[in-house]
């Protein structure tokens, strides 16, 4: 089911469709459940050779920068239930410490990235094989096949496989959109390679697709409220699951205002730890509710505390279970799904409101979504970053 541009731009009077833009950011934003449906599709078609260049390797390392390492972060919980071990790791802390970063033992090193020309997720790549040569295999999930990362991941022979995603999960706004659903749509199918149940992995994503195609024809309306009422600040709070979801999405209000809008992300208990003190009056607060009922009760209490303290301009609550959180909330939005059954997926509906709500903040600033850093301050690739070399006085160092 194609999802109309205008779910995102009905909101804008003619006049202003044509001075903003609106044209990649929201395409790419409203396609992302049939991406998500392509991408699934694609990972079971290379499954076969997938597993015959795994091996037993039960070791995982995610490194990707920005929204590429919140890939990882999102679905890290899940992959952990299968694999021996799993990190994400991003591959600007990679560069920086990158002895203490890589694994002992044998592992996959999976990197994820839009463009794949970002300098220090290439960088890693190096790093692992001079630290930890013939310890390594290496998987690159990119949104952009001729990109350097695919590149360097082919030239590595057998140790190196290319997951090229469809083509229009390369966005080409400025924030990450699509490229970060999808490729965490791919690392969550990465367990079919031990197990061999991809049809398993298929139905979340189908289910996944059916919630985003909702919350995607629902949700503007809501947001587009939201920001004409303004705020200045807007906090994520989500429990660890969904928690890179949660990271995504503050990245999304904060690049698309063009750092206008001050956004935070957080963890349900958290929270109360020094972070709340950062809630005035002009402060939105979007919490994502589980669809686990153990940690809904931490997520119900902290509603509760927010609301008796009259914390914030308004709640926004994501939930399955509106009866869990009537009159906790200045408004509340119900998702009804069966991947409701679990949180391995639900980081993905964070991030959706996110990228939304960063969209119409974006519109009442009089930015283009497509490019919204007018300074240049920010760019869709990186740049100006330089690799140096790791050194023997690195190594002895170390």
């Amino acid at each position: 089911m194609a999802i109309p541009i205008n779910t995102l731009t009905k909101h804008l009077d003619e006049y202003h469709r044509e001075l903003y833009g609106c044209v990649h950011t929201a395409t790419e934003i409203t396609a992302q459940p049939a991406l998500w449906r392509q991408t699934g599709a694609l990972i079971e078609k290379l499954l076969p050779k997938l597993v015959s260049f795994w091996g037993t390797s039960s070791n995982l390392l995610f490194s990707g920068a920005g929204s590429s390492h919140y890939v990882g972060m999102s679905i890290t919980p899940a992959l952990k239930r299968v694999f021996s071990t799993v990190e994400a790791i991003s591959s600007t802390e990679i560069v920086m410490d990158p002895e203490s970063s890589f694994p002992r033992e044998e592992f996959v090193l999976i990197s994820f990235a839009r463009s794949g020309e970002s300098p220090e997720t290439n960088a890693v790549i190096a790093l692992a094989e001079k630290l930890r040569p013939g310890s390594v295999k290496h998987v690159a999930i990119t949104c952009n096949p001729d990109g350097t990362l695919a590149h360097i991941v082919d030239g590595l022979g057998e140790r190196g496989f290319v997951i090229a995603l469809p083509e229009g999960t390369n966005d080409k706004g400025l924030a990450m959109t699509s490229s970060f659903t999808s490729m965490a749509v791919a690392g969550f199918m990465l367990p079919a390679v031990v197990h061999g149940d991809v049809g398993r992995y298929r139905e979340k994503v189908d289910a996944l697709a059916n919630i985003g195609e909702r919350f995607l024809n629902d949700f503007p309306e809501l947001a587009s409220r939201m920001v004409r009422e303004g705020f200045q600040r807007i906090f994520f709070v989500a429990s660890r699951p969904c928690f890179g979801g949660a990271l995504e999405a503050h990245l999304k209000v904060q690049e698309l205002s063009g750092g206008e809008v001050m956004a935070k992300a957080e963890d349900t208990l958290g929270f109360r730890h020094g972070f709340m003190a950062a809630v005035d009056s002009e402060s939105l607060l979007v919490l994502l509710f589980s669809s686990d009922p153990y940690r809904r009760l931490y997520e119900i209490d902290l509603a509760k505390e927010l609301h008796r303290k009259k914390m914030g301009k308004k709640i926004v609550a994501i939930c399955n279970k509106r009866e869990d959180v009537e009159g906790l909330a200045d408004y509340i939005f119900q998702t009804d799904s069966a991947i409701d059954s679990d949180d391995d997926n639900r980081a993905m509906v964070i991030t959706l409101a996110g990228q939304i709500i960063g969209f119409f903040v974006a519109l009442s600033l009089g930015l283009n979504p497509d490019a919204p850093s007018p300074e240049g301050v920010i760019h869709r690739v990186v740049s100006g970053v330089t690799i140096y070399p790791y050194s023997d006085v690195c190594e002895n160092k170390a």
